[in-house]
């Protein structure tokens, strides 16, 4: 019995013999190559992922760092907060921030940060370069934004979550293990072999993810293994597919204008210094043209943003026919081999790269024959419309070297170009001192404003019947103490392009009401008249601006009375009469200035409940010399006196233009026939002066 039993026992131990313990061995091998393997992968994989994380952190910094530090110097917290949405748009990217240069947040989008995202600013900031912290599930990152001029104008934040660039990765990683406990159980000589098999497909995702680091996302991964690798291969280009479409959304937000889907000014001074930068052909000339549209910018402070962008759209798609068509005309043997480039560079502003002229009269006549197609009248919902351009040249290597100065020069000579639509100006050095002397009054035309230098000076509105004054239109007036005036032509027109017209025409008006207030207390009662500017009145508290004015002046709203210019009432009337509505309920009288000049229909006129209506100086001086004139004057008359509007006429100058009026049936008018815009107080002498035939004026209006 006990024989036997150890002969069992010696059976079981050669069983478990030197075949069995070479298999365990085999097998145990296999399985801590499996776990040492594992390990491995893993480890390598998780530390690429944060080197992958930074290094796409960073490109992805450096693909906006231009554009973004442009909007942080214009202080443009709408398109950073756009450019952060976008930045945080992939899967990975928990945060995102900007901040300015001292390291205020202006932007962000995902979570608020946490501590480590200072640690990482303030690495950047003390080196002066990007700097980044890595915790056990994120990479922070910061990344200094730098202007045309190398200075740092603000840092971009980053917040990558590593283990949300592993996730989709992770679950194709679990047959891989499976697969390694399968080869364990087979175990033998095929298991190594098959270990060896089975990591190369790892080592090809590694050199797949350093390539993408080095040679950018444009890379795919070619994996034909027919199992899990390659599915892993697949989700690996799916990824880097999402991550590169992410980035050309951020790269057209950065490049591409929005609205009219040409290259912005970045994209445009981009391609103009990398054309300046290749080689150049003998007698080679190129040029860059600013295009001014003067009536699109009038139109930008009036129109609804749906209304803009419908205009806009339609001035692009124009200015590409025209460009085109113009190309193959003047430029007829370059025109394909090197075309001409066209980009909006701010609202009312296009620019053209042309190259390849043969001479500097060929770009004249291109530049101007563009302007001439441009200013051809054309048809937006029911208006015909010219855009009164104007163009500016500037001569690469002559006027400027690099893109920045060829578009700074070109807006120069636009600029001077603007006084007469469709002129086209080369650039002069004398430009610049001329853009010099405007910065001068314009920081003087803002100091004048708070030193309360732009005065209220009043022009008599007479009874053309009796030459009685009865109103007045309050003009803007420099006056600064000890000097001489400044000229209105000189300084309505900077008011206008600086934007501080608002401000000048809100100052007239606040003086006025108080001075005709005054007279009216004194027995003096008149009505004066004030010039609304587009900008006044393209903000919605205008109606409640001007009714708190004469509260506060004590004026009666019927005294005062406000001048809309044609080009207003007619571009939006919808508009136009919601702002005026409550004004009329209380009274206050409104008036179409310079009419005669726009293209309003009588369909639009009946439409907006106008008291009085102004003709244009321009008609009325014409009586002279212009054989149409009286006819356009006789019409304007017949229109008025149908819709039961008032009229005055501008500018008499010539007692036989004022006597022709007088027959027509034209009660009121103004001009240096008259008298010219004076003082308050010179005008309420001149008041006094015919107070008996004031107070009996009065009396008739009351008895009425």
């Amino acid at each position: 019995m006990a024989s036997a039993q150890i002969g069992i026992g010696q059976s079981k131990r050669r069983a478990l013999g030197l075949t069995g313990r070479a298999t365990l061995y085999v097998v145990a091998l296999v399985a801590a190559m499996a776990i040492v393997c594992s390990a491995t992968v893993l480890g390598a994989f998780r530390a690429d992922t944060v080197q992958n994380a930074k290094k796409l952190a960073f490109m992805m910094s450096g693909v906006v760092e231009r554009v973004v530090a442009q909007r942080i110097e214009d202080g443009d917290i709408a398109g950073l907060t756009r450019g952060v949405e976008q930045m945080a748009a992939p899967s990975f990217v928990d945060h995102a921030s900007i901040y300015d240069a001292e390291g205020r947040r202006l932007a962000v989008s995902g979570e608020r940060g946490s501590p480590m995202q200072g640690r990482a600013l303030r690495v950047g900031r003390e080196s002066g370069d990007a700097g980044s912290v890595v915790t056990n599930d994120m990479v922070w990152t910061a990344a200094p934004l730098r202007g045309a001029d190398g200075a740092v104008k603000g840092w971009i934040s980053l917040g990558i979550s590593r283990e949300q660039m592993m996730q989709e990765n992770l679950p194709a990683l679990a047959p891989f293990f499976l697969f390694f406990l399968a080869f364990t159980v087979v175990a033998g000589p095929l298991t190594v072999m098959a270990v060896r098999s089975r990591v190369r497909p790892l080592h090809e995702l590694t050199r797949f993810a350093e390539r993408i680091s080095k040679e950018g996302l444009g890379q795919r991964l070619e994996l034909k293994t027919g199992d899990e690798f390659e599915q892993l291969a697949t989700s690996f280009n799916s990824m880097i597919g999402k991550l590169e479409a992410s980035m050309q959304r951020i790269q057209r937000l950065a490049y591409v204008d929005p609205a009219t889907q040409l290259p912005n000014a970045e994209r445009f001074v981009l391609d103009t210094d990398i054309f300046l930068k290749r080689p150049r052909q003998a007698n080679e000339c190129a040029a860059v043209i600013v295009f001014d549209l003067d009536r699109l910018r009038k139109m930008q402070e009036t129109l609804g943003h749906e209304a803009l962008q419908d205009l806009i759209s339609l001035v692009a798609e124009r200015l590409r026919v025209v460009t085109r068509n113009v190309d193959r005309l003047v430029r007829v043997q370059s025109a394909a081999e090197r075309p001409t480039t066209l980009a909006r560079l701010r609202g009312h502003e296009f620019a053209l790269l042309a190259p390849s002229f043969a001479n500097e009269a060929e770009a004249a006549r291109f530049a101007q024959t563009l302007v001439s197609f441009v200013n051809q009248p054309f048809d937006w919902r029911d208006v015909k419309l010219t855009l009164e351009c104007a163009a500016g040249v500037a001569v690469a290597f002559r006027d400027g070297v690099d893109a920045d100065t060829l578009v700074r020069h070109a807006r120069l000579a636009a600029g001077h170009a603007r006084s007469q639509p469709g002129q086209v100006k080369f650039y002069a050095k004398s430009m610049a001192k001329d853009a010099q002397a405007k910065l001068t009054m314009e920081k003087d035309l803002r100091l004048a404003l708070e030193r309360g230098e732009i005065r209220s000076f009043f022009m008599p509105k007479v009874n053309l019947a009796t030459g009685k004054i009865e109103g007045a239109e309050a003009l803007a007036r420099w006056v600064r103490p000890g000097q001489a005036p400044v000229s209105p032509v000189a300084f309505i027109p900077l008011a206008e392009e600086t934007g501080l017209i608002g401000h000048l025409a809100d100052a007239v008006m606040r003086e006025a009401c108080w001075k005709a207030a005054g007279w009216a207390r004194e027995g003096l009662p008149i009505q004066v008249a004030v010039n609304v500017s587009p900008m006044q009145f393209r903000d919605e508290r205008f109606p409640d601006h001007v009714l708190r004015i004469l509260d506060e002046a004590g004026l009666p709203a019927f005294c005062l009375e406000l001048e809309i210019t044609e080009s207003i009432a007619v571009e939006d009337p919808e508009r136009v009469l919601q702002m005026i509505e409550p004004l009329r309920q209380r009274g206050v009288r409104l008036a179409i200035d310079d009419f005669g000049c726009g293209h309003s229909s009588l369909a639009t006129l009946t439409r907006l409940p106008f008291d009085v209506l102004k003709i244009d100086k321009e008609f009325v001086v014409g009586l002279e010399k212009d054989r149409a004139a009286p006819a356009i004057i006789e019409t304007i008359l017949a229109m008025a006196a149908t819709l039961d509007m008032q009229v005055v006429a501008e500018g008499i100058e010539r007692e036989k233009d004022a006597e022709f009026l007088r027959r027509r049936g034209c009660r009121h008018g103004q001009g240096y026939l008259y008298g010219a815009a004076m003082p308050g107080a010179e005008f309420a002498e001149k008041l006094r002066a015919q107070r008996p035939s004031v107070l009996d004026a009065d009396r008739e209006i009351d008895a009425a």
